[in-house]
């Protein structure tokens, strides 16, 4: 697992042992012509990141990795403005490697 992973995934298991909750969700939004913020919440709350930004990819890879795994796919229904929400779950709590 490269650098970024590990940083990623420190802070992703840091910020849910503080909040007792092994699951999170990750969407996008518009906000603008070509801005597309993305968002990881964790309880419904907004959290963020030293890495500037995290990609699908990064969660993916999470996942190839056994890390975490991809627990649900929202319908475009569930959604209200944001887009390509998914919700996941850490596997890996022991120490993130």
């Amino acid at each position: 697992m490269n650098d970024r992973l590990k940083i990623l995934f420190s802070e992703l298991l840091e910020k849910c042992n503080n909040a007792n909750y092994f699951e999170f969700e990750y969407y996008w939004e518009i906000w603008g012509v070509m801005w597309y913020p993305w968002t990881l919440e964790i309880k419904g709350k907004s959290e963020s990141f030293s890495l500037y930004d995290i990609s699908y990819k990064d969660l993916e890879n999470l996942c190839n990795n056994g890390q975490i795994e991809l627990i649900k796919e929202y319908s475009i229904e569930e959604m209200e403005d944001e887009f390509d929400r998914k919700r996941y779950r850490i596997l890996n709590r022991k120490d993130g490697i």
